[in-house]
């Protein structure tokens, strides 16, 4: 990617997020205009590079979530909780999250994020591991909805039951021994 229109998209994610985390406005009352006049970059530079503010979250969440891929695959699947709290804390996405409490539409849009991330790293463990005769699209989805579902009992619920308790109620409702492998703590 040219140096040009990489640092166009990184000012206007930088923008975005400063909007969002330090202005705290709302992801669903955030416009473009506003995105732009803060990057001081022209709206049609926007439309080069982004379809709309949805498209520009999306490639800050990837950004941001670069660290993530470094735990490995088998503990971000077993142990979802856990380990994600581990890259989450003190975070710009755990950040930008908390400053967007209350806003359905985000929360919306990371779910979607999350679960269309989630399916593909579903479906690599799965292919690798799964002992059992069922579809391996149907069963990523099945293990992504568990993980989603659980996520948004937790954050409604946050002080109920701790991230590994999470984990385990997450280990029960999938039901991990279809998938050969040991957990390792």
């Amino acid at each position: 990617m040219d140096l040009r229109k990489r640092r166009s998209m990184q000012l206007l994610w930088k923008a975005m997020f400063d909007l969002m985390t330090v202005k705290k406005m709302l992801f669903s009352k955030l416009t473009v205009d506003q995105i732009c006049e803060k990057a001081m970059v022209h709206r049609s530079t926007f439309y080069k590079h982004f379809d709309d503010k949805f498209r520009l979250l999306e490639y800050g969440l990837n950004e941001i979530m670069e660290g993530y891929w470094d735990i490995p695959l088998e503990k971000r699947i077993l142990q979802p909780f856990f380990w994600s709290s581990e890259f989450f804390e003190d975070s710009l996405s755990n950040k930008l999250v908390h400053a967007q409490r209350g806003d359905e539409l985000f929360f919306d849009c990371m779910t979607t994020y999350s679960m269309r991330i989630l399916k593909k790293d579903s479906l690599k463990f799965i292919q690798n591991s799964k002992t059992i005769d069922i579809p391996d699209d149907l069963l990523a989805e099945f293990h992504v909805a568990t993980m989603v579902a659980l996520s948004e009992w937790w954050r409604k619920n946050p002080n109920l039951v701790s991230l590994e308790q999470l984990d385990e109620y997450f280990r029960t409702l999938v039901n991990v021994s279809i998938f050969d492998v040991k957990e390792k703590e």
